[in-house]
């Protein structure tokens, strides 16, 4: 018995010792067995921390977020994808912008067909430029919405004629679902002329300072 317990004393510390008291359980084996469950804890620790993601240094959620809207990403591909291969991604800014049928050269009833397939795939939120895109996509137009818009929209309107387009006209409803927009057709101007639009290297400087005039958000409407 002396023996076996020098035996075991000697191999206390080791590993082999401990797994010989497993086989054999003796009251000398207690202070082996607590070795065993010490290493067998150490290592499961060890293997769950090692087996997450590693951290990147200077990595954040918003270091991988994108510039654009997702949503407004994928209204515009549905829109290319329903009939209306024109449909402009949204800008920098996450924006879908303001296109009517008549500009990307198309039918009303085709683009309207395609806004109705997609419209769940629009972008929701509170502010005036999302509002104002639910307003002209998807046709949902609170009246508070559609007086805030004309509201804004004629200043807009007064500030370019006062740049050199005395004939460019006030906002008006359109018949064709009750969407605000400026009916250039009506006021005698072109609303497929490369004049009017805001890329060109004119209009698109009236644009932006009749923008920064006004002052605060001025959602841009669809020409008819």
């Amino acid at each position: 018995m002396r023996a076996r317990g020098r035996r075991l004393r000697a191999g206390s510390d080791g590993v082999s010792a401990a797994m010989n008291c497993v086989a054999t359980p003796h009251p000398l084996c207690r202070p082996a067995l607590r070795v065993v469950g010490i290493i067998a804890t150490t290592v499961l620790t060890l293997t769950g921390c090692s087996g997450g993601r590693p951290s990147t240094s200077g990595e954040s959620s918003s270091a991988r977020r994108t510039t654009s809207n997702p949503s407004a990403i994928a209204y515009s591909g549905c829109m290319r994808g329903h009939g209306v291969p024109n449909f402009p991604d949204p800008d920098s800014k996450g924006n879908l912008r303001a296109v009517g049928p008549q500009q990307l050269g198309v039918s009303t009833p085709r683009y309207q067909a395609a806004e109705q397939a997609c419209r769940q795939a629009l972008p929701t939120g509170g502010s005036l430029q999302q509002q104002t895109q639910q307003c002209l996509l998807a046709g949902d137009c609170p009246q508070v919405l559609v007086q805030q818009l004309l509201t804004v929209e004629r200043r807009y309107a007064q500030c370019v004629r006062s740049h050199g387009i005395p004939s460019w006209p006030d906002p008006a409803i359109s018949p064709k679902g009750g969407r605000p927009v400026f009916d250039l057709s009506g006021a005698g101007l072109d609303p497929r002329s490369t004049s009017y639009s805001r890329d060109s290297s004119q209009f698109g400087a009236k644009d932006r300072q009749c923008r920064s005039l006004v002052g605060g958000t001025v959602p841009i409407l669809p020409y008819t």
